[in-house]
């Protein structure tokens, strides 16, 4: 799937079963996480270029993004805005 303009597919990371401190989350808590790789990018407009690339490990607006299901795997569609931060 390619984007269009200003659009990304993100694909959360998900959460671990234990924290950093040692605690066991219950399945319950887990779900996908707010940080995650750029799987595809747009080619952006004249107006707003797109500054992401694809492979960027980013975190995005939490809960952002529309579902969607490709090859079984759980992606998320939305606009560049979305992400706040890229780990370098």
């Amino acid at each position: 799937m390619k984007p269009i303009r200003n659009q990304i597919l993100f694909k959360p990371f998900m959460q671990s079963e234990k924290t950093e401190s040692g605690l066991f989350v219950p399945d319950s808590y887990r779900g996908p996480s707010d940080k995650g790789e750029i799987v595809s990018v747009g080619s952006g407009t004249k107006e707003r270029p797109m500054r992401l690339s694809k492979g960027q490990i980013a975190y995005r607006v939490h809960n952002w993004g529309t579902p969607v299901e490709i090859n079984k795997e759980l992606l998320y569609l939305m606009e560049d805005s979305a992400i706040l931060a890229i780990v370098k």
